[in-house]
C-alpha cells in the first residue's frame, strides 16, 4: 500500500473539488479511486484541517467509546464519524467497533505493545566476601528446607503409626 504525503491528498482533493474528474486525479496523482474518494469526504468535511497529522497520543477508551455512542445514537456510518472526529483512516474506526462489540469496553483500552524487557541475569559476587555470605545464604536456606521436610517425614511416620495401632 503506498503512502501518499497531506500535501497529495489535499492537491487531489482540491483538484476534484475544482472540477477534474475522480478517475482522471487519481490517474494523475498515481492514487486508486477510493483513496481521492476519501480525501474529498475529508476536505469537504473538515477542511484542510482533515489533512493535518493527528495526535500521536492515540484516544482513550472513554474517547473511543464516545465516537462509537455518536455512530450508533445518529445512526451514521463509520466513514461520516471519521470524517467528523477528524480521524484519518475508517478501518480505525471498524477495528474499535469490532472490538468494542467482541470485548465491551475492555476491548478498546490501549494494549502494551512489543516484547517484555528480559530479566537481567544475577551478577556473581565479585570479592571472597560476598562469595561467602552469598553461599552462607544458600547453605541456611538448604537448612531451613531439609528441616522442613524431616519435620513432614516425622509428622507422616507418626501419623501412620498412629493409624497402625488404632486398627
Amino acid at each position: 500500500m503506498t503512502k501518499f504525503t497531506y500535501a497529495e491528498r489535499l492537491a487531489a482533493a482540491q483538484a476534484v473539488e475544482a472540477g477534474e474528474g475522480l478517475t482522471r486525479v487519481a490517474r494523475r496523482f498515481g492514487m486508486s479511486r477510493q483513496t481521492v474518494r476519501w480525501s474529498v469526504k475529508l476536505y469537504r468535511g473538515r477542511g484542510e484541517a482533515g489533512f493535518q497529522r493527528q495526535k500521536k497520543d492515540g484516544y482513550t477508551a472513554a474517547q473511543k467509546l464516545e465516537i462509537l455512542e455518536a455512530m450508533h445514537s445518529r445512526g451514521i456510518s463509520s466513514e461520516a464519524v471519521a470524517v467528523q472526529f477528524g480521524i484519518t483512516g475508517v478501518a480505525t474506526v471498524r477495528g474499535w467497533e469490532r472490538r468494542y462489540m467482541k470485548s465491551g469496553i475492555e476491548g478498546l483500552t490501549p494494549k502494551k505493545k512489543g516484547r517484555r524487557p528480559r530479566a537481567p541475569k544475577p551478577k556473581a559476587p565479585s570479592t571472597p566476601y560476598e562469595q561467602l555470605l552469598t553461599e552462607n545464604e544458600y547453605l541456611r536456606a538448604e537448612n531451613e528446607y531439609l528441616k522442613k521436610l524431616n519435620a513432614l517425614v516425622a509428622e507422616r511416620e507418626a501419623r501412620e503409626k498412629h493409624d497402625e495401632t488404632t486398627e
